[in-house]
């Protein structure tokens, strides 16, 4: 829904049920994410209004059913029980699942998974006094059956309050961007080159971006004798990698085409009027580098990438908003062609604002023009 529903059936939909989808959309948006807003969550009851308020004039009272009524009381409920990401039904889903890959024989299923059960419970109580008999730990962890490996597992490394402090500095830009050197919950992989030099256009673009980071002069190594004095040398080697992970998500290049759809992302940025935008982008590569700002010697943790091209006018971009508000639908559309390259191609991870999903969309019937739709994906985050 949140992705394929909108692009796929807008244009068969009249206005009332484009209303109606894009209430319930930008709702199902904000409730599924692990971490919420108050703000998010008015905006969301908001929506929920509205959308039953417009499914009652367009179809009649007798089609306000008791679900439709119930959901005006979620956000009342997200704020008493905390979020539906922890109290919702999958959890239990996802608990049956792991409970069906026990081996049992099918006919007595309930008691033999509550052997099972008592079996693992004894093991932990045996463990748990082992810890001054190594051998005995060590022959009783043998016998344990392993842990189920999931990709919820990463989350039992960072906190809630590791997440939103990385997340604030990606949507939060006008308050101060990330330098770049910043901790991440997360890691570079594919390490692809370990002490490789940066092409020369590439070099100069990073000598810039230090400059309008930092405001000090800085300069490409091999340019440091003509160089103001006083400037920072910026040496060209660099660890270039093919993939990030944050948390649970994995961020991918184009240098690995296994990876290549995961390497569409957005970032916002704060344009020369003072406003702020998002744009969308592909990562070429992620890259660890150095610099010495003499007080000390800093890491900082970067992405290259190709900035695409937004539409030719407002009306087309937001194509799929109602009333003209771009706030009530997230979904826009750009070229499918890069901008030129410049300082902004090289940008902290730290403002990676999401991934998207792309696809092909035509607007026009006698003269249709092809597009790209732009779908963001939350991260765990309302957007």
């Amino acid at each position: 829904m949140l992705i394929y529903a909108t692009p796929i059936t807008w244009d068969l939909l009249k206005e009332t049920d484009q209303r109606i989808l894009a209430n319930f959309v930008r709702v199902c948006n904000i409730l599924v994410c692990r971490i919420v807003s108050i703000n998010g969550l008015k905006e969301a009851h908001t929506h929920l209004l509205a959308l039953v308020k417009e499914i009652e004039r367009e179809y009649g009272p007798k089609k306000i059913f008791p679900n439709l009524h119930l959901c005006l009381h979620l956000c009342e409920c997200s704020l008493d029980y905390r979020l539906l990401y922890v109290f919702w039904c999958f959890s239990t889903e996802r608990m049956n699942g792991l409970l069906g890959l026990f081996h049992n024989s099918h006919r007595n299923i309930e008691q033999e998974l509550m052997k099972i059960v008592q079996y693992n419970a004894l093991l932990d109580k045996l463990t748990s006094h082992a810890d001054q008999d190594l051998r005995l730990q060590e022959s009783l962890e043998i016998l344990k059956l392993r842990d189920f490996v999931r990709s919820l597992s990463i989350y039992d490394k960072y906190t809630d309050e590791d997440y939103k402090a990385f997340r604030l500095l990606s949507t939060t830009i006008e308050e101060g961007a990330a330098f770049g050197f910043e901790a991440f919950p997360g890691s570079f992989l594919g390490l692809l080159n370990e002490n490789v030099s940066l092409p020369k256009n590439v070099l100069l673009l990073l000598t810039e971006f230090y400059c309008n980071t930092y405001g000090q002069n800085f300069t490409a190594l091999s340019n440091i004798h003509n160089a103001l004095e006083g400037s920072i040398p910026v040496l060209p080697q660099v660890s270039r990698f093919s993939r990030l992970r944050i948390g649970t998500e994995i961020f991918g290049s184009t240098l690995s085409s296994r990876h290549a759809k995961s390497a569409k992302i957005l970032a916002r940025f704060i344009l020369s009027d003072d406003t702020t935008d998002t744009y969308i982008g592909q990562i070429q590569f992620f890259f660890k580098h150095n610099i010495d700002l003499k007080e000390s010697l800093k890491m900082h943790y970067l992405a290259f990438i190709r900035w695409y091209k937004p539409s030719e006018n407002r009306k087309t971009r937001f194509y799929f908003t109602i009333d003209d508000n771009v706030d009530s639908c997230n979904i826009k559309l750009w070229k499918d062609e890069f901008f030129e390259m410049g300082r902004d191609c090289i940008i902290p991870i730290h403002n990676i604002l999401c991934q998207f999903v792309s696809g092909n969309f035509k607007v026009g019937q006698r003269n249709p023009k092809n597009y790209t739709a732009i779908i963001p994906i939350n991260r765990k985050y309302h957007i």
